[in-house]
């Protein structure tokens, strides 16, 4: 139960993070479409507090800009569908990582029964091979891979 509980809460983390970035796209495509300039973390503030920073001159900012920095909506798209690779890879890798855990967890347990019947009944369940026992009694933790990363 623990680790379908875990496994549930990595899922809903995947998704959060997920509509995260791409909220964060389409924050990024309003600033471009707005000719908005990246506005300052706190961090930037700070180091620019320092007393050995080299201040910045106004004309390098100038020569950032440029036509190349006209947004469209096809550069919108390639970010989308950016934050949509990104995230199947990352549900690819987390999906076969649980399946792999519950795999582990379910020989551990069934090697555990497999001890714990030697130990009550040696001479019956002497050559009892972990592959004999029911998955009745250590059933296997279901791993739920049909999920949406978008739900709408």
């Amino acid at each position: 139960m623990k680790l379908r509980l875990q496994h549930s809460i990595e899922r809903e983390k995947l998704i959060v993070s997920n509509e995260q970035e791409v909220l964060r796209v389409h924050y990024r495509a309003a600033r471009t479409l707005a000719n908005q300039t990246l506005p300052f973390s706190a961090c930037t503030v700070l180091l620019d507090a320092e007393v050995y920073s080299v201040p910045l001159d106004a004309q390098s900012d100038d020569s950032k800009t440029s036509v190349r920095d006209r947004f469209n909506a096809r550069q919108f798209m390639s970010w989308l569908q950016d934050v949509d690779d990104k995230f199947d890879k990352l549900k690819t890798c987390l999906l076969m990582r649980q399946q792999h855990e519950a795999a582990a967890l379910n020989a551990v347990q069934r090697l555990e029964w497999q001890l714990k019947l030697q130990e009550l009944d040696p001479a019956t369940y002497k050559s009892i091979s972990i592959y004999e026992i029911q998955e009745f009694y250590v059933p296997l933790v279901d791993v739920n891979d049909d999920f949406e990363l978008t739900p709408i």
